[in-house]
């Protein structure tokens, strides 16, 4: 009797706790939830702009005590937030593959706030103070927690519609919103050592977005290692473009594959299926995090003896030259860039930069199939695409073209002191880096005009298709080729291994030919006007700047103010290209379902 009792209490104790938990999950859903979710964003403002205070401004001493409580303070909503979330969810399960960042983040603060001390300690062990340990500890807080609302952030919303908005506007748009951002980080007290011009800031940040390497000033001595990180940032979105990382952190991180994500990427990575954007967005990011870590690591092993460098500055050097090179960015915090004696004699490191050079610039599509080739040799459905032929074709000719060009121009001026081997090696650096990378191991000054004016024709080409360089593109000029020996031998359609070229695409080949040749003679023309630089020297900078290349002859730092702004614009043009430029701006036609009466008419 007495157990029958105990049964029955316990029956009932339960279905009491059952029901507090249902009114308390009720509670929860209709009034704490949309208050947490106004907290949530909040805190997220304030958590970036305590992030841009620490590293970006200076601020008295008394303020630290009070930024630390208020850090210590979202950090510990942001607890309580998710784990009230999950329990309070209808499947746990379900949560935590939705949620499978913030898990991660609460695991890693549970850590830190457990350890917090420990971790500080541990941090001094590498000579830094109590300050700049606790600084590290909190940024890194900072971090996570900005990651968790960006993936709060995706989860919640839909901030564009592929019914409505043009893809070329957003690829466009994205690039000037990364450019206005990047300006602003720039100007940050904590960014330079000294005061700089806005328009050098504003040069810089466009050449790092649009991947170019020109610059106005020093990277090495204007910038300090905020400055630097910034740039770096500007690198890497710029050679992945924004649009690429904000879908790949709302897919993969946030949990979500929208069929209005897949439409607007799949015009913008130039994907035919969009069943295949997601696999082809991961790896993009992969590959390249992937491919530049690596780099990073051959650089740090290559790194040369006779330069004195610390550990810390030494591993940054490594990261920031394998992100430049594979973006094909041309940035190096080198005051004579790779032509510093210690780093021109060490041909290990410059292979490295050369390799990342060459794999940024084949473009994504191409080192998909390459690792698709790698991963499944002996997959009998594979077929290398027509895009990847062409680019494989156009690259390795124009390589052999600049390495030739280079070797037999330049043997008795800017290589005459060198070896044979040596020449070679570097007539190859300069063929590889000449197309859109950028960096230099040789005085360009002293170039004669013959290969001056060579490497007018490798910058205008440029990189590959949906790649991290710019210039026409390698496709465009094999199409273009293609073509006229088409129209010399008569023939009415196109045809390249084995297929029959689109006349779209065709038309596009041409259109972007003209665009680009209009822009730089516009270009050129304009810095001639303001300029009293030779010729050359000016077509030089212009064509660099179109094709994202960043390869000067010294007329960079002195151009005026009304020059400088020119160039800005040839970088912003050729990055995100002039068809897609007018595409973006202009609005799209209305198709109609007549034809009028074919016309012919003379040209040529």
């Amino acid at each position: 009797m007495k157990t029958k009792r105990l049964f029955y209490f316990w029956i009932l104790f339960l279905g009491h706790v059952q029901s507090w938990k249902h009114q308390t999950r009720k509670f929860y859903l209709e009034y704490l939830r949309s208050l947490g979710r106004i907290i949530y964003t909040t805190t997220g403002v304030i958590s970036i702009a305590i992030l841009i205070l620490e590293y970006g401004f200076y601020y008295p001493e008394e303020w630290k005590p009070i930024v630390r409580l208020i850090v210590h303070s979202m950090v510990h909503f942001f607890l309580i937030y998710e784990i009230t979330g999950f329990l309070f969810c209808n499947s746990p399960w379900d949560y935590l593959k939705a949620h499978k960042l913030e898990f991660v983040i609460v695991l890693l603060l549970l850590v830190e706030n457990f350890y917090e001390e420990d971790i500080i300690l541990y941090l001094r062990q590498f000579h830094l103070t109590g300050d700049d340990a606790t600084l590290i500890f909190l940024s890194t807080n900072q971090i996570l927690f900005i990651f968790a609302n960006l993936a709060h952030f995706f989860r919640l919303s839909r901030f564009y519609d592929a019914k409505n908005i043009n893809p070329s506007f957003v690829f466009v748009g994205s690039f000037a919103t990364i450019i206005l951002l990047g300006t602003v980080f720039l100007h940050f007290p904590k960014a330079t050592y000294k005061q700089i011009p806005t328009i050098d800031l504003v040069f810089t940040t466009v050449s790092a977005t649009c991947v170019t390497g020109l610059s106005t000033i020093s990277i090495a001595d204007s910038f300090t290692l905020t400055g630097k990180i910034i740039i770096l940032f500007l690198i890497q979105v710029g050679g992945l473009g924004l649009m690429t990382l904000t879908s790949f952190f709302s897919m993969f991180l946030a949990g979500q594959a929208s069929v209005t994500d897949k439409l607007l990427l799949k015009d913008l990575l130039s994907e035919e299926a969009m069943g295949k954007v997601k696999g082809l967005l991961r790896q993009i990011a992969y590959q390249t995090f992937f491919i530049e870590l690596v780099g990073a690591v051959l650089l740090y092993v290559s790194f040369p003896k006779s330069y004195p460098m610390s550990e810390f500055n030494k591993i940054f050097f490594a990261i920031f030259h394998s992100i430049s090179a594979f973006c094909n960015a041309g940035f190096s915090l080198l005051p004579a860039g790779l032509a510093d004696p210690s780093f021109m004699q060490t041909e290990s490191f410059l292979s490295t930069i050369m390799l990342l050079i060459v794999l940024g610039g084949l473009g994504f599509p191409v080192l998909s199939q390459i690792h698709r080739r790698l991963t499944h040799p002996k997959d009998v459905y594979f077929r290398w695409s027509v895009t990847s032929k062409l680019v494989f074709i156009t690259t390795s000719v124009l390589l052999l073209l600049g390495t030739l060009a280079y070797y037999f121009l330049e043997k008795n001026l800017t290589l005459e002191s060198l070896s044979t081997m040596d020449k070679i090696f570097h007539s190859l650096f300069y063929s590889v880096t000449a197309r859109t990378a950028g960096f230099n191991t040789l005085d360009l000054t002293k170039m004669g005009i013959p290969i001056t004016f060579f490497s007018l024709f490798l910058m205008w080409v440029g990189a590959s298709p949906v790649s991290t360089g710019g210039g026409i593109k390698t496709t465009t000029l094999a199409i273009s080729v293609f073509n006229i020996i088409n129209q010399i031998r008569g023939k009415s359609d196109l045809e390249v291994y084995h297929r029959s070229i689109a006349p779209s695409t065709i038309n596009r080949a041409g259109a972007t030919i003209v665009l680009s040749l209009f822009i730089i003679f516009m270009a050129i023309f304009g810095l001639v006007v303001f300029e009293s630089f030779s010729f050359l020297d000016i077509s030089y900078e212009v064509v660099s700047a179109f094709g994202t290349v960043g390869l000067t002859r010294g007329i960079t730092p002195y151009l005026s103010v009304y020059s400088k702004a020119i160039l800005c614009i040839v970088m912003f043009v050729g990055r995100v290209g002039i068809l897609t430029l007018l595409v973006a701006l202009s609005k799209k036609a209305i198709s109609f379902s007549y034809k009028y009466p074919v016309e012919y008419v003379v040209v040529g």
